[in-house]
């Protein structure tokens, strides 16, 4: 049994690894989106600055336009990207979960190995104890008995 459980074991750390792996991917992803919603807010920054400067000169309504449209669409891609942001969050508690179940599996997978090998050593240092026992006993009979 204790072959199977070990054989088990084997099986679960494998799991743990990749659901770990897959976790840590979740938030190595979510970084990476906080970093690109960084990076599209500083370009409309960036952007709204120069059609700040630009609104102090004699501006044409096409520049204009063109000016609105383009931060309308930074807009618009910031937001998606903290919808991205807020799925990422569900997804990194997901993977967290899957991970932490199968660390919990190992780990009692783990504990019931300990349990098997202090049982087993028990038996054998009973068995050892009477063993002697016996040897002592018959010791003790031979030498009264001489």
């Amino acid at each position: 049994m204790s072959r199977a459980i070990e054989l088990l074991l084997e099986m679960i750390l494998k799991k743990e690894e990749e659901a770990r792996n897959a976790y840590l991917l979740a938030i190595h992803e979510k970084e990476s989106g906080l970093r690109n919603l960084e990076a599209i807010n500083n370009y409309r920054e960036i952007y709204t600055g120069e059609l700040n400067n630009a609104g102090r000169q004699i501006m044409n309504t096409g520049t204009l336009t063109q000016y609105n449209n383009f931060i309308s669409r930074l807009d618009t891609a910031s937001e998606d990207q903290v919808l991205a942001l807020k799925k990422a969050d569900t997804i990194i508690e997901e993977k967290k979960y899957v991970y932490m179940q199968i660390q919990a599996k190992r780990k009692g997978l783990e504990k019931l190995l300990e349990k098997q090998a202090e049982k087993k050593a028990q038996k054998l240092a009973r068995a050892e104890q009477k063993m002697m026992d016996e040897a002592a006993l018959h010791s003790f009979f031979k030498s009264r008995d001489s």
